[in-house]
């Protein structure tokens, strides 16, 4: 016989688990965050500030490594050398012979055409030693430079997802310092490499070297800062990256004649930075997220006392407590993979037009950078222009991307079209219009790396983040 319940009782019952909902409701609400912290700390004090700073200041290393190859590696102009010079030293790129034609990948003599069996004579005017006249890098080995440009981005791939996972798994601290110590070794190692492969292997892990820099330094320098000012740091860490190609373009115009001398100065500063395992803080959220309280507690205490407030005990209990739930249910919850990016519909939208986004910023960032031959013949002058142009482009980025007239998708895509329109269009203007061709070839690069910056924020900002 089946069992009747009152009305009173169902009522009861709903009243019950409407408690339940709202207790559970008011308990997420009264949770403590990381970022109630940082608002109680002050959302960018001194503390932030100098945190900030000193995971900025390896940008400057690792783009001087990464993008210095446009003066270690400088394409040469060159032509054969010719039997009369053979075994002469210092001989000139312009040639006086009645008998012999010398072009950059062959020579001939009476109509009879031979390749550059001798060697080449390279134009030393404005670079004066490179890797590519050290080991011949022209005519049919022009591919192997090709190789050498792209090496340190097959490693940044793979790097990427290693030190992605060392990161949660050690710590931020120790994977900066092994990341850091890999890119001095690596790019070192690639100044006394005594043939091609070495110095290709010593990119590779150069690059590999650099995803974990940047990487740990952009978990570190943005930790501690508090939400409202999250869009501005993100943005000026970009700054440093581009101090360092100014440094970059700096120290080969006063260094050209020695490649490997250059390839050391863009390289041994980096051992500067093993000073952080003494100076540097580890990130107070990984420390508590690994039950090391008394540690974080410590730094929150430093960083209160650097910013002139006081933070409660108690305060730094429920934050504790609050991170060591999230882990406790990230433990329990299902593990996500990349896989499941595609398995709805809304984000498999959003992760396609976003690689797609990425893939054209990213080609495009990197490709101008080391390519500046319509803009000045002089090296040193089209590299400059290409990272110059970018100053302007983060002051106009932070001033308006909060901005609801513009925004990240609306700005982003603007830029987008214009950089297109302009590199779309320069190779259609004739040379005779010099100036033209130079004024679309900047529009479209200061398009390129806005598009390129708000992109990294934006992405970012795409994804629900899970355990």
């Amino acid at each position: 016989m089946g069992s009747t319940q009152a009305p009173g009782d169902k009522a009861m019952e709903k009243l019950i688990k409407k408690n339940k909902e709202d207790s559970s409701k008011h308990s997420d609400e009264d949770r403590v965050t990381f970022d109630d912290i940082l608002s109680e700390l002050g959302e960018f004090g001194l503390e932030q500030k100098l945190n900030y700073f000193m995971f900025s200041l390896p940008y400057i290393m690792s783009a001087m490594q990464l993008l210095g190859w446009v003066f270690v590696g400088a394409n040469m102009s060159h032509r054969c050398r010719l039997p009369s010079e053979v075994g002469l030293e210092n001989v000139s790129f312009s040639y006086n012979n009645t008998l012999w034609e010398s072009k950059s990948c062959s020579r001939s003599i009476d109509n009879v055409t031979t390749a550059c069996e001798d060697g080449w004579v390279y134009d030393r005017s404005q670079v004066e030693d490179s890797v590519v006249s050290d080991w011949d890098l022209v005519c049919n080995r022009e591919g192997l430079r090709a190789t050498v440009g792209a090496s340190p981005m097959a490693g940044y791939l793979v790097g990427g997802f290693v030190f992605g996972i060392l990161t949660d798994k050690i710590g931020r601290k120790p994977t900066f310092m092994i990341s850091n110590i890999m890119m001095a070794a690596g790019g070192l190692l690639a100044a006394v490499a005594p043939e091609y492969f070495t110095f290709v292997a010593a990119r590779i892990v150069t690059g590999f070297a650099i995803a974990g820099v940047e990487a740990s330094c952009f978990v570190m320098g943005m930790e501690l800062v508090g939400p409202s000012k999250r869009t501005l740091a993100g943005i000026l860490c970009w700054f440093f990256e581009t101090t360092g190609l100014l440094s970059a373009v700096t120290l080969a115009y006063l260094v050209r004649d020695n490649w490997r001398l250059l390839q050391t100065i863009y390289s041994a500063p980096a051992l500067l930075f093993l000073a952080y395992w003494w100076v540097a803080p580890e990130s107070v959220r990984w420390l508590v997220a690994r039950g090391r309280n008394t540690e974080a507690r410590a730094l929150i205490h430093r960083a209160a006392k650097r910013n002139g407030v006081t933070i409660k005990d108690e305060l730094i209990e429920d934050m504790e407590q609050t991170i060591k739930k999230e882990v406790e249910e990230e433990s329990a919850s299902k593990t996500y993979t990349a896989v499941d990016l595609f398995r709805f519909p809304n984000l498999r939208y959003k992760t396609i037009i976003l690689l797609l986004c990425w893939l054209t910023c990213a080609s495009l960032y990197y490709v101008l950078l080391l390519d500046q031959s319509e803009l000045s013949e002089d090296k040193y002058l089209g590299f400059l222009i290409t990272a110059a142009v970018q100053l302007p482009g983060y002051v106009y980025v932070i001033f308006t991307l909060e901005r609801p007239a513009f925004g990240r998708k609306r700005s982003m895509c603007m830029f987008l079209i214009l950089s297109g329109l302009a590199l779309c269009s320069h190779p259609f203007v004739p040379e005779s219009y010099p100036k033209v061709r130079i004024g679309l070839s900047i529009i479209g690069r200061f398009a390129a790396n806005c598009s390129y910056t708000i992109l990294n924020l934006f992405s970012a900002e795409q994804f629900p983040t899970v355990g």
